[in-house]
């Protein structure tokens, strides 16, 4: 910035006035009309605008492969950035709000989100919230000056539009057709707001309405004024939200307005006054948007709360209640959204049966793929939090150890005889043998239902367990008490997930028992024992890279030696075959069976599947191009496990600290070092811890 050329407050402050007032469009309801012929969207119900939103951020559909996990058919872009794993329910929502936009009978009820506690449910409101207040693809309008930002259309005459239009009244007037035909809309609801009643046409001699005219005793409401808008939490245009409290002063005029004291009592007006009550409350606030209901089965919850809200979604429709007020015309997309135990106990009560079939719920669960769930960790710390990660590293796979930790405690046993941990890597996509008790194939639809089958939602997977903002909390501390230039360690990671539950409450002992086995017990299912599996893994790679091209070679000797075994054992194709001989003797040598049995064992392949095998990956290999090991990960990895086999004792010899070394392995020990450091993600902290934990492991 130049010198004496600072930043001008006022000049600033003007301008964003002058682009308010820009902004901002005033005319008359007849030119209104013509704006909604031109575009009838304009005239668009609020589930439509929601539904609009959604279509015009679009949608990607999901491959088939994670459709048998996540059972929907969309990710809708949205809500894919900010919330993982709960695209079923998302999808779900979508399709309500679409039966909304085409006025159809489920939108008459209210949207109820169902889950434990931090799955996503208030997140997922906030969005449409933030989608609406960011709303611009088409011009919103309502009465200007009215209370509730009520439709311009409420000013109509009903005996222009299509309900109630009289053909012999319509000739006197001139009128050639409905209203509604003429504006290629449907049928037009709603009337005017008691407020806007008064001040528009009231034929009050003390006070006449704006556009009453007394000479010729007509309500010129072609001439009313209407006026864009922006929804805004802020000042609550377009958007309300209600939270009951307790039994005792949880107060219906908080959902639909309260007295207005100063006009009730003053014998003047008294309560039949149209501004005796103010239209203050969340639905009118929430009027031509969206009505959030936190809490909404929150236990003794007041029964009329919930008939207001009722109403509104059936009818479209709220009572003032204490007034002489008639029924207030609303249109609002009401969204609810409670915890299980409150769902638990409404449903459970047979007094709220009529108004069980009034409620559209949908579960909303914790995500059941660690891949989901690890975006969540970093979406809120590596993004959203104000470490300074320029200073502070996270070891490699500390999230996905807290996000193993996070999805088994949310899944149950398998009656097929699937354990856990198998499912959590059948569930995230990867590569497992997935068999009951007796050695037989299972389906992964089939294991995705059974963790959904329980009638009790409590007991589905995904809707018990540990929270995300729980295992956030963790990660959180534990950052907290690096120092500049420290590290967030796999050990670290592991120690803090445990020591969290000392500072949580809502977990009976029974739970933290079994979280706790999650973490470092049980034989094949525990962090623990996957964090070791894990690190070896890392540190073994690092050791492989120290062989440079080894891997490589003995990938392609594997397909040398299958295909001259293949060649040799053919017995009606037979072509010239190149036979090996030895040098001196000159006899014919056999293929290297001892080195395609050693390799082949790593992938379970026996001695009768072998020649099966070996014909399948030639010809995979014969068709395509520049055929290596990363076209078939299967066999390298069974090289890279026999590499390492035949090199255990060595690289016991290479990480120990406390026997004396030969060169050339102390050597590959600083290798694997800045291996882990510059290949795979490591730093000197998490690096030196590594090869510490799988010095001990090979120790055993």
């Amino acid at each position: 910035m130049e010198a004496g050329k600072g930043l001008n407050v006022k000049d600033l402050i003007r301008k964003e006035k002058q682009t308010r007032n820009e902004k901002k469009e005033t005319i008359t309801l007849e030119e209104y009309l013509d704006v909604v012929r031109e575009n009838p969207e304009v005239a668009q119900t609020s589930p439509a605008r929601i539904w609009q939103i959604f279509e015009e951020e679009g949608r990607k559909e999901i491959p088939e492969e994670e459709k048998r996990i996540l059972q929907a058919d969309y990710r809708y872009n949205l809500i894919s950035d900010e919330l993982f794993g709960v695209e079923r329910a998302v999808e779900e929502a979508t399709e309500y709000f679409k039966a909304g936009a085409k006025r159809a009978s489920t939108a008459k009820q209210v949207l109820l989100l169902v889950g434990p506690p931090a799955g996503g449910k208030s997140t997922f409101v906030r969005i449409l919230v933030r989608a609406l207040e960011n709303y611009n693809s088409t011009k919103v309008y309502r009465i200007k000056g009215c209370p509730m930002n009520e439709s311009p259309l409420h000013a109509l005459p009903r005996y222009i539009r299509k309900e109630y239009w009289d053909k012999e009244r319509a000739a006197r007037l001139g009128i050639e057709e409905p209203i509604e035909e003429s504006l290629g809309i449907p049928t037009i609801k709603g009337n005017l707001c008691p407020h806007c009643q008064m001040s528009l046409f009231s034929k009050s001699e003390e006070m006449p309405g704006k556009y009453y005219n007394p000479e010729t005793g007509k309500r010129e409401w072609w001439k009313v004024e209407v006026e864009t808008f922006k929804f805004s939490t802020q000042t609550q245009t377009g958007i309300g939200s209600f939270e009951p409290s307790d039994e005792k002063t949880q107060d219906v005029g908080d959902l639909v307005g309260h007295e207005n004291i100063g006009i009730t009592n003053n014998p003047k007006y008294g309560r039949n006054h149209p501004n005796a009550f103010w239209l203050d409350g969340a639905l009118e606030c929430g009027n031509r948007g969206i009505t959030e209901g936190r809490e909404f089965l929150k236990k003794g919850i007041d029964e009329r709360l919930l008939w207001t809200f009722i109403n509104v979604a059936e009818e479209q429709e709220i009572k003032v209640h204490g007034s002489s007020f008639p029924h207030i015309s609303v249109d609002t997309v009401v969204i609810g959204h409670c915890n299980l135990t409150g769902y638990k106990d409404f449903t459970g009560d047979s007094a709220h049966e009529a108004l069980h079939d009034r409620i559209y719920s949908i579960p909303f669960p914790y995500p059941l793929r660690v891949k989901d769930e690890v975006k969540v960790y970093r979406k809120l710390i590596e993004q959203e939090s104000e470490f300074d990660f320029e200073s502070i590293h996270i070891a490699p796979e500390a999230f996905r150890l807290a996000a193993i930790f996070a999805v088994l405690t949310r899944l149950k046993e398998s009656e097929m005889g699937v354990d856990k941990m198998t499912k959590l890597e059948a569930y995230n996509g990867e590569s497992v043998d997935l068999t009951d008790t007796e050695q037989k194939p299972v389906d992964l639809r089939e294991l995705v239902r059974e963790g959904q089958a329980s009638d009790d939602m409590e007991q589905r997977e995904g809707m018990f367990g540990i929270s995300s903002r729980d295992v956030l909390a963790a990660l959180n501390q534990a950052l907290s008490k690096i120092e500049i230039e420290g590290c967030l360690t796999h050990l670290a990671t592991i120690r803090a997930l445990k020591d969290v539950f000392r500072h949580r409450m809502g977990y009976e002992p029974e739970q933290i028992d079994s979280f706790l086995d999650n973490l470092t017990g049980g034989e094949g299912s525990s962090v623990m024992e996957k964090f070791e599996e894990m690190i070896v893994e890392e540190v073994s790679k690092a050791y492989l890279e120290t062989y440079g091209e080894l891997v490589d070679d003995l990938f392609e000797k594997y397909l040398r030696e299958a295909e001259y075994d293949r060649q040799l054992k053919r017995k009606y194709v037979k072509e010239s075959t190149s036979y090996k001989r030895d040098p001196v003797t000159d006899e014919v040598l056999k293929p290297d069976t001892d080195f395609l049995k050693s390799v082949e064992k790593f992938m379970q392949i026996t001695s009768k599947e072998a020649d099966i095998f070996r014909g399948e990956i030639l010809e995979l290999k014969n068709s395509r191009e520049d055929f290596g090991p990363e076209d078939y990960r299967p066999l390298r990895k069974a090289i890279e496990d026999k590499v390492l086999e035949d090199a255990k004792g060595n690289l016991y010899l290479v990480l120990s600290t406390d026997k004396a070394k030969e060169e050339a392995d102390k050597k590959k020990g600083e290798q694997i070092y800045e291996n882990l450091i510059k290949k795979r993600g490591f730093c000197e902290v998490c690096a030196t811890e590594a090869i510490e934990k799988v010095t001990q492991i090979l120790n055993r």
